[in-house]
C-alpha cells in the first residue's frame, strides 16, 4: 500500500474522527470532571471509532500474521498477533495536546491477554443498548472517557500500521513520509525518535531500537 492509499482509505477517516471529538468541546469540555458525560453524539462517535478499530485490526493483524482468518478472528486474536510482533503497545502512553487531562494507556491490559475494558464496553452498547448493567443502561456508558480511550486506541494503532507500512529500513536515520501520519491533537509520549530538524524526519532506526526495547 503506498502513501496516498494509506492517507485516503484510512488517514482521512481518522482525522475526520478526530475533528468531530474534539468538535464537541465547546458543549462537552474534555476534563475529567466530565468522564463520565454521556449523549447520542458521543454514542455515534463510539460506536464508529470501535468499529474502525475492528477494520484496522483485522487488516493490520493480516499484514502481520496470513494465518490469520478473517472471517472468523475477533479482539482475542488481535490482541495475540499485537503483543507477539509489538509488546510496546501495550505501554503506550497517549498525550491530549493543550488539555489537562491525565495520559491515556488504551491497549495496557493486552499485555496480560485481557481485552480492554472499552472494547468490553463497546461490545455491551453495540449488542445490548439498554439492558441495565451495574445499575445503568449500557448507552450510558458511551461517555467521555471511554470514547477518548477508544480514540486514542485507534491513534496507536494507526501510528503502528503507518510505521509497518513506511518505515521499512532498519538502518535508515530518517524518513519523511511518516511526519504525514502525525495528529496535532495526540501524541505518542514514547515516540521520541522523531529528528529535531523542523519536526520533519522520521528516525527509523531509533524506531526498530525502541520496539526492541533499547531505547524507552
Amino acid at each position: 500500500m503506498d502513501k496516498l492509499t494509506f492517507r485516503n482509505t484510512y488517514w482521512n477517516y481518522y482525522k475526520q474522527l478526530e475533528s468531530d471529538f474534539f468538535s464537541y468541546s465547546p458543549y462537552c469540555e474534555i476534563d475529567e470532571c466530565n468522564d463520565g458525560a454521556f449523549s447520542v453524539r458521543y454514542l455515534q462517535l463510539y460506536l464508529s471509532i470501535c468499529g474502525e478499530i475492528d477494520t484496522i485490526c483485522k487488516r493490520f493483524c493480516k499484514l502481520l500474521d496470513d494465518n490469520l482468518k478473517l472471517n472468523r478472528c475477533g479482539i482475542n486474536d488481535y490482541i495475540s498477533i499485537l503483543n507477539r510482533e509489538y509488546p510496546t503497545i501495550a505501554q503506550e502512553k497517549v498525550e491530549l495536546l493543550n488539555y489537562k487531562y491525565d495520559e491515556m494507556q488504551p491497549w495496557q491490559s493486552i499485555k496480560d491477554g485481557e481485552v480492554p475494558s472499552w472494547w468490553t464496553t463497546y461490545n455491551a452498547i453495540k449488542h445490548h443498548r439498554d439492558e441495565i448493567e451495574n445499575g445503568k443502561e449500557n448507552y450510558k456508558c458511551a461517555n467521555q472517557k471511554n470514547v477518548i480511550n477508544a480514540l486514542c486506541a485507534l491513534y496507536v494503532l494507526i501510528e503502528y500500521w503507518a510505521a509497518k507500512n513506511f518505515a521499512i529500513d532498519k538502518n535508515e536515520t530518517q524518513n519523511s513520509v511518516m511526519i504525514l501520519f502525525v495528529s496535532k491533537k495526540l501524541r505518542l509520549i514514547h515516540w521520541n525518535f522523531y529528528e529535531a530538524f523542523m519536526g520533519k524526519w522520521f528516525n527509523t532506526k531509533r524506531f526498530y531500537e525502541y520496539l526492541e526495547k533499547k531505547v524507552v
